[in-house]
Parts: structure tokens; sequence; C-alpha cells
């Protein structure tokens, strides 16, 4: 715990030290923490934490900028660690390591100081034993200063019972409530399918609705997918959500809490950006820390603003661990190590989530339960080559049925619905695209996922998304392969064709179209042509005119004695593809 006092006495300035407070099994210490230096002082590490700190958030809010390299953040990481372990502190955390026999020690971390507890303490780094305290070492949890005890509530069996309350259109806001419910169950179904959770969706809801859904039936966990604001003028956190005429509608931390505080509540994750920011005058005005300090048991928030689609990948395992009977600290520490083995190379992924929790030991279900967690559902046969789709928005909710279609269309390529995380990193946040927002970067993102298709066990990853999408020399383009000796991590873009319907027979035949050019690109190391026929599905087509990506389609002459040189196992099923679909409407 950390507490400000001066040490020259009230009214002397701004304290340039907060005390330390660490207990450890009856034993207590204490120790001064330099926070400003006095002239002719040595610096404190607290700028340069501020800087670093800064910088993340400029990057991750769009603004400018980008991220630390990999030296960097461990400078940034190993900082954070000396400034919170010095003196008596650093000796009693040694010896507490030492006495726990091979367990994993519980470090729960709680300041009085605001500018403090918001920095990101999850990325300290002891450069002794070369680890990251989050993802190796240690059970590292939040907790705040209150004196309301907890709600107890004991272990369930059975699985998880989660409400999913969204507040905001999902899927660039052009998909119906019933649409959208499809893409948000979408993103549970491993979980529904191992019999590890219940969920309901409330789709574009309002507070009322969440209200009263509490009040009907009791849910293990509310997660939230939406968008969280810190009122600086008022010093108070807020979600948003639609009023009944859908005007936008703040909802403040003492109606959130009066909503879900106490209603036997386990867990809220708040899927929402600046949901962990608190207060500089009094921190337990925050939205996080509010329902903590009123007796929520445990809280994720994000500490930096990023997509709904860079949180899916520790939701998925966090969920998965708490409902086979891990720990709540065990469950953060493996979704953690789980996003970040995923990624290839130093990400900043895994310590956005923040948990709070005033016992990391709580556990939400049974050990019993994950005995009976089995699944329900088998995987089909698999063919020569695997290729997962990730629809990266949840903007096209009928997307597994068209890859039903195309799976059916020939023998040689196996396609599934794949929902995982984008990376953080991958943005071009110093160009606009013609929305206004940041550029996805194709092989930064490709770079990132690299470890993606032997994690998913295909052979190929093809990312789907709506936002604009650039590579290294050009912008704006809308499907993007690499060569073919690099990770099989390929990019469609749905941005700028506004007139795509977010499912139909016209959607199928699009993706029947850019899916089979990619793949062809991709395998064949071919690009794209300027030239040539526009029934062509490597033709380039700059305008992006949906009338030639909404027919069958057939590769051109070139093109196709170009795939047989380079895999002639592939051109028929590829040609099968491209016209796999026709662009008229089913009844």
């Amino acid at each position: 715990a950390l507490d400000p006092f001066e040490p020259d006495g009230p009214g002397a300035g701004k304290p340039a030290h907060v005390r330390l407070f660490a207990t450890y099994s009856g034993a207590r210490v204490t120790a001064p923490m330099r926070v400003r230096a006095a002239r002719g002082e040595k610096p404190t590490r607290f700028p340069a934490i501020i800087a670093t700190h800064e910088r993340i958030k400029r990057y991750t809010g769009f603004e400018a900028g980008s991220l630390p390299d990999d030296a960097a953040l461990i400078r940034f990481g190993a900082d954070l660690f000396d400034t919170l372990f010095q003196g008596d502190v650093q000796r009693l955390y040694d010896e507490a390591r030492a006495r726990q026999q091979g367990r994993r020690l519980d470090l729960v971390l709680t300041s009085m100081v605001p500018w403090i507890a918001e920095k990101p303490w999850e990325f300290a780094y002891d450069r002794t034993r070369g680890s990251f305290l989050a993802t190796e070492d240690i059970h590292f949890v939040r907790n705040v200063l209150t004196g309301m005890p907890s709600e107890a509530i004991p272990p369930r069996t059975g699985p998880l019972r989660i409400l999913v309350v969204a507040a905001q259109p999902v899927g660039a806001g052009k998909l119906s409530i019933e649409q959208e419910t499809r893409v948000i169950r979408r993103g549970f179904e491993a979980l529904i399918d191992a019999g590890l959770a219940e969920i309901e969706v409330l789709a574009r809801a309002t507070p009322g609705a969440m209200h009263e859904r509490l009040q009907d039936a009791r849910f293990n966990v509310v997660h939230f997918i939406g968008h969280g604001v810190f009122d600086e003028a008022r010093q108070e956190g807020a979600l948003l959500f639609e009023d009944e005429h859908g005007q936008q509608l703040r909802l403040g931390e003492r109606p959130l809490r009066e909503i879900l505080c106490r209603r036997g509540i386990e867990l809220v994750f708040l899927n929402a950006c600046q949901s962990g920011a608190g207060g500089r005058a009094d921190f337990n005005k925050g939205i996080a820390q509010s329902l903590v300090a009123h007796g929520l048991p445990a809280l994720v928030a994000n500490q930096y603003s990023v997509l709904d689609s860079s949180a899916t990948a520790f939701a998925k395992h966090f969920y998965r661990a708490l409902a086979t009977g891990q720990t709540l600290a065990d469950a953060a520490r493996e979704s953690r190590i789980a996003v970040n083995y995923a990624l290839q190379g130093e990400a900043i992924d895994w310590a956005i989530p923040v948990v709070y929790a005033r016992d990391p030991q709580l556990r939400f279900c049974t050990p019993a339960s994950s005995r009976s967690a089995v699944p329900r559902r088998a995987r089909a046969p698999s063919k020569p080559v695997a290729v997962a789709v990730w629809d990266v928005d949840h903007a096209f909710p009928a997307l597994a049925d068209t890859l039903e279609r195309l799976d059916a269309a020939q023998p040689v390529f196996g396609f599934r619905l794949a929902d995982v995380s984008a990376p953080v990193s991958a943005w071009d946040v110093d160009n606009r695209a013609p929305d206004g927002g940041p550029y996805l970067w194709a092989e930064r993102v490709a770079g990132r996922l690299a470890r993606l298709p032997m994690e998913l066990q295909v052979q190929v990853v093809v990312c789907v998304t709506r936002h604009w999408l650039r590579d290294d020399d050009t912008l704006n383009i809308y499907a993007w392969w690499p060569e073919p000796e690099r990770p099989g991590v390929l990019i469609l873009s749905s941005a700028g064709l506004d007139e795509l319907p977010a499912e139909g027979a016209l959607t199928d035949a699009f993706f029947a179209n850019v899916i089979a050019a990619s793949l062809g690109g991709y395998f064949g190391g071919l690009g794209t042509h300027a030239r040539g026929p526009k029934s062509c599905p490597l033709w380039r087509n700059p305008a992006r005119d949906l009338a030639p990506l909404q027919k069958p389609q057939t590769f051109d002459a070139r093109c196709r004695e170009a795939l047989r040189q380079a895999r002639p196992d592939l051109v028929e099923a590829l040609d099968a593809l491209a016209q796999a679909v026709g662009g008229e409407s089913r009844g």
C-alpha cells in the first residue's frame, strides 16, 4: 500500500515522498518512496515512468507515435519494479518469495495516491530474475482502500452464467439487434460448446434493461461492451449507454454500483476504454474502483484505450480458467500468458487488463466442474489446406454460414471461423484514413500474428476487418497477403464498401471472390493486375467497385498458368471458390 506523507511537516509544499507499507505473514515493514527530487538530489525514476506511460496512452488513444520497443519496455518495467521494491520492502519481498516453496506469491497493490495508482504496475520487471511479475513469478492483482466488506459468494457447480451487456452498436452500427446478438454470442461459442458458460446478451442495452434483467435472474458475471469516459471536471468515471430515445446517456459510478453491487455478481468485466481510470482527489470515484470499494468481489478493466477486438483473447482464456475452477489470480496470470505467446515479439496486450480483487484466491466454480466440461460439438473432418477466418470487428453475423458454403464447394480448402485478438501494436496512428481513424498496418498485423496459424493448427488465417488497411507501400488497399514463404496471415478489408450488406448472397459472393484472390495470391506468389478482365479475382480494383466482386469470377489465363506452375494442386479448388456463390439474393 502507498500513503502520502510530508516529512517536513504539514504545509511544507507538495510531498516529496510517499510511504510504502508491505505485509507478509504477520511481518510489516515501511519504507519511504521518493516521488520528486529536491535540488541537487538524484532524479527519481518517475519522470521516465510517466513519459513512457503517456507515450502508450497517446498511441492506444490513436493520437500519434508508436509503442516502446522490446528494450524500452524492459527498461520501463525495471523502473516500475525498482520504484516499488526498495529497502525493507525489497527484503520482505525476497523473504516472502523464499518461503513460498514453489507456490506463487500473491501481490496485492493498493494505493491511496491516485496519480501513482493509475500507473501500469502490471509491467513491473525483475531484472535479477529476468521476468515480468504478472506473467511469470507472482499473482498480481489490485485492491482499493475501503471499509466495506466484499460480498461473500460461495463457489458454484455447473457453468458460469454470463450477462453480456452491449451498450454500443457492433459491426459499424449496420446490424440489427438480432444480428448483433448473434455476433456477440459467437465470441463465446467455445465456452458454450464446452459446457463452461451460459450466455445471455442484451444488445444496445439501456440502464433500465440491465437493471431489470439483474433483478429477474442471477448471473455470476456481467460483461460490459461499450465506451467508458472519465469526467475531469466532476472527477468521476462513467459508462456510456443509450436512453429509450437512442440518445447518449452517461451512467456514473453511484447508479452503476446501485445496479451492480450486492446482487450475487462475482465479477464485472468492463471491456471499455478508460474503465480503469480513477479520480485525482478520490481515486475510488472511478468506475472500477467504486464497484470494488462497495463490495463487488472482482473486476477487470482496461488501463488503456483498446478496441473491443483487442480484449477478446484475454476474456476468453479468463472465463475458461474461472469456469474450470481456477482461482482468480491463476486465471488472470494464465490469461496474460496466453495473450502474450499468441503474439510474435514483445507486446503490451497482456498488461492492459487490470484485475481488482479483495482475495486473489477467490474461486467462482468448484474444481469438480472442470471434469464435467466436455465439448458438445465435434470438429469437421480436415482437408489438405486448413483456413481459419476471423471476423475482427464482428461485422458479419452469417460468416460461419458463408464459410460452410465455401467449404462444400471444393475438396481442398477446409474453412472454419476463429475468434482471436487484434494486436494493439498493429496501427498506423500518424496517418488518417478516409473515415478519420487510424490505418490497420498489414505487415505489423502479420508480424504480430505470425504464430497464430500454428496456434490454431491451420495453414492460413484470414483476418476480415472493417478498418481501412495499408501496407508498407500503399494506402487504402482492401486485400493483402505475404510472400509464400512467410507465415499465412492474410488480411481483407471491407472499408469503403459501404453498400456491402452485413449478410446475404451478395456478401457471400464478395467473400468467395476476395478469399479466392488472397489464397491464390499467397500460394501462387502472385500480385494483382491493372489490365485484363475484371472478372479475374486478382484484377486490381482501386475504386472499390462492388459490381465485379459480387458475381462469380474466374482466374484469367495468365493468372491460371502462374497458379498451375506454382501450385497445380490448388487451381481447380481456387476456381471453385471464386464461382462458389452467385450474386442473386436467396429467397
